[in-house]
């Protein structure tokens, strides 16, 4: 996270998202540890409890989320969310949408990572990644 402003270059992502409520395998709920290469990132707390931790050049932060917070990190910041309760965010992206084209690559046989066609097919979320009634648009 930083205290000065960060520019969100090209395309927008804008969607809602309920944290994981399961166990990571060191047994914090929430997601793990990540990081985007390319992709400013940003959060708007909208519901419940929790903590995004971040490790950059400067050390490891953890972060209180609840209802109004907004937290901001650059590309390069190791970031995981942490679910204390109900978290549910609305999230910022720079590179609009999954997977990151450029910014990351998932894991996949290696004829479906050398065919394009096969690769959006094999790392697309489905429904677009939002939950039933949840919304998600690009700008």
């Amino acid at each position: 996270m930083t205290d000065r402003s960060t520019a969100l270059p090209g395309g927008i992502g804008l969607s809602r998202l309920r944290v994981y409520d399961t166990a990571a395998p060191d047994g914090v709920v929430g997601g793990t540890p990540h990081l985007h290469l390319c992709c400013t990132e940003g959060y708007v707390v909208t519901e419940g409890e929790g903590a995004v931790q971040t490790l950059t050049m400067a050390g490891f932060r953890e972060t209180p989320l609840r209802p109004g917070t907004v937290v901001w990190f650059e590309p390069g910041t190791v970031h995981r969310l942490v679910n204390r309760g109900a978290l549910a965010i609305v999230v910022l992206m720079q590179n609009s949408g999954l997977p990151e084209a450029g910014d990351a690559v998932l894991t996949f046989p290696p004829e479906v990572l050398a065919d394009p066609v096969a690769y959006a097919e094999a790392a697309a979320l489905p429904a677009g990644g939002a939950p039933v009634g949840w919304s998600s648009a690009a700008g």
